[in-house]
Order: C-alpha cells, then sequence, then structure tokens
C-alpha cells in the first residue's frame, strides 16, 4: 500500500513538466524511476485467482501437483508484496530528493522563456485601450484586435510556463497562500521608510493587488495589467523567493501598524524601521 510517506506523485509530476518545458531529466532519476516502478510491481504482486471446476485436473497426482505449484505462487506472491514494501520507503525517498535536488536548476532554467513571453506581452500592452475590460474594448477595432490575440497567445503561454514552474515548486514545499500566485511571477516593490510614511502602500501598491485579484477571471487582462504595472516586475520567482515576496509585504503592513501607534513622528520612524528589518 503506498501511503503518504511513500508518495512520488509531486516529484513525478516536476518531472513531467521540466520534459514538456524540454529541460534535461538527468539519467540517474530515470534510473531510480525505474527502481519505484520495480518496487510497485512486486508490491503488487497478485496470487493466483481461486481456481473453478475448469481448472480441476483429470487425476489425483496432477491436482496435487497444481496445488504445490499454486502454492508456490502464492508464496512468491506474498513475498514480492512483503519485500516490495519493505523498499517502498527507500526508494520513493531517494527519487523525491534526486527531483528536489534538480529543481532549482530547471525554474532558474525557465527564466529566459519566461522573460521572452514577457516582452512579447509588453510590446501588444501598449497597442491596447487603458480599459483592459474584454466588455470595454472595440473588438470592430483591427488594431485592438490584433493586438489582443497576439497578447492571448503570449498570456497562454505564460500560464503553461507558471503551471508547470508551480508543479516544480510543489515538490520543495509550494509558493504558499493564495496571494502567491501573484508573488511567484511578479516581484514587488521593496517598502522604504518613506514610502511607508508616504502610504505608498495604501495609496499605490495596494489598489494595483485588488485590480490584481479583480481580474482573475480575465486571464489575458490580467497578465497585461501586470505588465504595464508600474508596482511589479515581472520576474519568475526561485523556489521559496515567493514566499519571501509574500513576507516583505507582510512587514510592509507590520510596519503600518507600527506607525500608526507611534506617539511622534520620531517614534513612528523607529518603529518602520524596525519593521522593515525585521
Amino acid at each position: 500500500m503506498i501511503t503518504f510517506d511513500h508518495d512520488t506523485g509531486k516529484a513525478q509530476d516536476a518531472v513531467k513538466a521540466a520534459r514538456r518545458r524540454g529541460l534535461a531529466v538527468p539519467q540517474d532519476i530515470d534510473a531510480c524511476h525505474a527502481m519505484w516502478q520495480t518496487v510497485v510491481d512486486a508490491a503488487h504482486m497478485q496470487p493466483p485467482a481461486r481456481p473453478t471446476v475448469d481448472d480441476i485436473p483429470a487425476t489425483a497426482e496432477q491436482l496435487a501437483a497444481l496445488i504445490e505449484q499454486r502454492a508456490h505462487d502464492h508464496r512468491i506472491a506474498l513475498a514480492h508484496q512483503q519485500v516490495g514494501n519493505d523498499f517502498m520507503e527507500p526508494v520513493s525517498r531517494r527519487f523525491n530528493q534526486l527531483v528536489k535536488d534538480r529543481v532549482p536548476g530547471w525554474i532558474l532554467a525557465l527564466q529566459p522563456e519566461f522573460a521572452g513571453l514577457v516582452k512579447a506581452l509588453t510590446a501588444q500592452a501598449k497597442k491596447l485601450p487603458d480599459n483592459l475590460d474584454v466588455s470595454m474594448l472595440d473588438w470592430n477595432d483591427p488594431k485592438v484586435t490584433a493586438a489582443w490575440e497576439k497578447a492571448e497567445s503570449a498570456a497562454h503561454q505564460l500560464d503553461q510556463l507558471v503551471n508547470d514552474r508551480r508543479d516544480m515548486a510543489r515538490v520543495l514545499g509550494g509558493d504558499g497562500g493564495r496571494d502567491n500566485a501573484l508573488y511567484a511571477v511578479a516581484k514587488p516593490p521593496t517598502p522604504s521608510v518613506d514610502d511607508v510614511l508616504a502610504h505608498k502602500l495604501r495609496d499605490e501598491v495596494g489598489p494595483a493587488l485588488r485590480e490584481w485579484k479583480e481580474l482573475q477571471h480575465q486571464p489575458v487582462s490580467r497578465w497585461l495589467y501586470l505588465a504595464r504595472s508600474p508596482h511589479f516586475t515581472l520576474q519568475l520567482a526561485t523556489p521559496g523567493e515567493a514566499r519571501e515576496r509574500a513576507a516583505a509585504v507582510d512587514r510592509w503592513r507590520d510596519a503600518i501598524a507600527g506607525m500608526q501607534t507611534a506617539g511622534s513622528r520620531g517614534q513612528a520612524v523607529a518603529a518602520v524601521r524596525q519593521a522593515l528589518a525585521a
């Protein structure tokens, strides 16, 4: 029986994603996966099915020989199940670790393709109106439809690439919460003390975050919005970086909370500096 400790599903998904992206999969990963399949086959070996009337031979001697053979087959099957299960944990652990070791390099290798698609998307964003709501676009304007079709192609390819990156990142624990889907592809600004005191999160970055969320059912518009936004830099996150980006925004919010409870400007500045340095 395959338990959670023996699960190689995430690692196998990561390998499939790497192959889809044309990335090199080391031979030792394939060799270990072949071992895993061997272990699974052994652990699931089934004894012979119960005999039927059609299986009864002509003589008692033949029946005795058949019983001996079937008893042997039963013992072999049960032994394979036991030994296969014994090997399942160490083999799966090795396979998962081999894939984990490779994932950072795979994700880094996605950066050039990601950057190329972002460049193509940005070029089309310049040709489209300010309002990217699909219900507000003039679909009778050939310039709009041509630019949209090219942007749609780039956005679709970006979604595929980001999904493959997500499958890889899951091997290392994933990217975190829901908003980390943004931080997996976009880098927020690094706040300064002046940014906090000037309420830049409230007046600029916060509204940009809300706009990104509101476009969740319009994927092309969502990508175009990020490509245009001065508040985010489209940059694929390395493993763990999405969480770091989210944590930076959390520190920004902590700095705001410290500023709001301070008794003087000097205390506010000190509280902001402390929160940003955390």
